[in-house]
């Protein structure tokens, strides 16, 4: 085993040596056919056994500019190209990865993804080709990034989300210290994270961040920057931290913070890990307005009412939901008895806060837990409603299983990042640019 090992990487570096050197020759000759076709062949970087080329990296470069916001200059392309070449490196290997473990990605897949985005940006898929098209970018470069994505997502839920779990102990020790934060003020912010992996990568890094933050104030989309641009976990999110309080934040990020008024976006600011660019988006002050209100979830028991039927099929219809209404006494026996009588709509656990309005609001308010309130007419026939859980909510503070679903996506994040961090660690990576 040890030594096919040896010889496995033995055969992969003969491969890399001799696709340089052809490559290199090809580079040579393809100097008489012309910019582009020169372009097409010339190496941009090499990683592991596969190759971004030029024309693969400068056609990226105009899909960043285009979906950022950014004006379609060389001088702009030149000072974001460093940034674009690391992305599609990282992207090459997580989809070298997807191939390792078997992971496939169809085009319908990659066409459901671009469709989701055309329909987010109000476009239909021919508008966004052709948005793509006037700004000379080849939907090739879109197709290769959704895939990337496409199967990092296939990746992190595979390998990583389903092996994550929250204990009740972690989200009651996150409860009690979102408590001691009550009181304090509010902060809506994104944040733009650029890792300094080494000292000699400080001022490269400081001078990205400069170029970033330019850009932002020259037009461009924070939350597109922070996709594309940002090493932090939230990148997915366009940078979103969410509601926070300053005590969340690092104490040079919380200084940073201090002195932004809602709209305004920081200098670099300098952490132990790298360089952070804040937005701040909105900032609100404690108020009392949840105290008191309560959440209620409910089940809703759906009778209809055939079309054009008869006043007695309409009769018949109201005695069986007259019927339901005095005999469930449980959640559970509800849905059996939904089931049993062919209803719909009562497998589904529906939430209301008190503190929102309308006639459902109130009837579900005077409800007992596990009473079925009388009939309710409906357009389509009768409907019966049981409150199942009545719970008090804490100004201020998320649902238990609000928090839940946050603190596991959080480990799932870092779990990501540290994965990522190991694939660039051990990948061949030759930069040619």
């Amino acid at each position: 085993m040890r030594y096919a090992r040896i010889a496995g990487t033995f055969c992969r570096r003969v491969f890399r040596i001799a696709m340089v050197l052809l490559l290199t020759i090809t580079s040579w000759l393809a100097v008489s056919i012309g910019g582009t076709a020169q372009d097409v062949i010339r190496i941009a970087a090499i990683v592991n056994d596969e190759i971004i080329s030029v024309f693969d990296l400068e056609n990226r470069v105009r899909l960043v500019a285009a979906t950022t916001n950014l004006p379609a200059r060389e001088d702009v392309f030149k000072r974001i190209e460093p940034q674009v070449l690391r992305i599609m490196i990282n992207e090459r290997l997580q989809l070298q990865e997807a191939v390792r473990l078997d992971f496939r990605i169809t085009q319908r897949e990659i066409n459901g993804m671009i469709a989701g985005l055309a329909r987010r940006n109000k476009m239909t898929q021919a508008q966004l080709w052709a948005f793509l098209g006037r700004r000379n970018v080849d939907r090739s470069a879109m197709e290769m990034q959704t895939r990337a994505r496409l199967a990092w997502i296939k990746i992190i839920n595979r390998r990583i989300a389903r092996q994550v779990t929250v204990g009740e102990d972690e989200v009651n020790d996150e409860l009690v210290r979102l408590r001691q934060l009550l009181g304090k003020p509010k902060l809506r912010v994104a944040e733009i994270f650029l890792s300094v992996d080494s000292p000699d990568a400080e001022p490269k890094t400081r001078e990205t961040a400069e170029r970033l933050i330019q850009q932002v104030v020259n037009g461009a989309k924070f939350d597109a920057l922070a996709r594309e641009f940002s090493q932090s976990t939230t990148a997915g999110r366009g940078g979103d931290l969410g509601w926070i309080t300053d005590a969340e934040l690092d104490e040079e990020l919380a200084a940073a913070i201090s002195v932004m008024q809602p709209g305004q976006i920081s200098q670099p600011v300098r952490s132990l890990i790298g360089y952070h660019i804040l937005y701040l988006s909105d900032r609100r002050l404690p108020t009392s307005e949840n105290e008191g209100r309560q959440k209620l979830e409910y089940r809703q028991m759906n009778i209809p009412i055939p079309t054009n039927a008869l006043p007695e099929e309409i009769e018949s219809q109201r005695q069986l939901a007259q019927e339901v209404s005095q005999t469930a006494q449980t959640c559970d026996a509800f849905v059996e008895t939904g089931r049993r009588i062919r209803a719909g709509g009562m497998e589904r656990i529906q939430t209301v806060s008190s503190g929102e309005s309308g006639p459902l609001v109130e009837l579900l308010l005077r409800q007992a837990i596990g009473v079925s309130s009388e009939p309710q007419k409906v357009r389509n026939g009768f409907a019966v409603f049981m409150v199942c859980t009545r719970m008090e909510i804490e100004a201020g503070l998320p649902s238990r299983q609000e928090l839940e679903v946050r603190m596991r996506q959080e480990k799932v994040d870092l779990r990501a990042q540290r994965y990522m961090k190991d694939l660039r660690r051990s990948a061949y990576v030759d930069l040619r640019q």
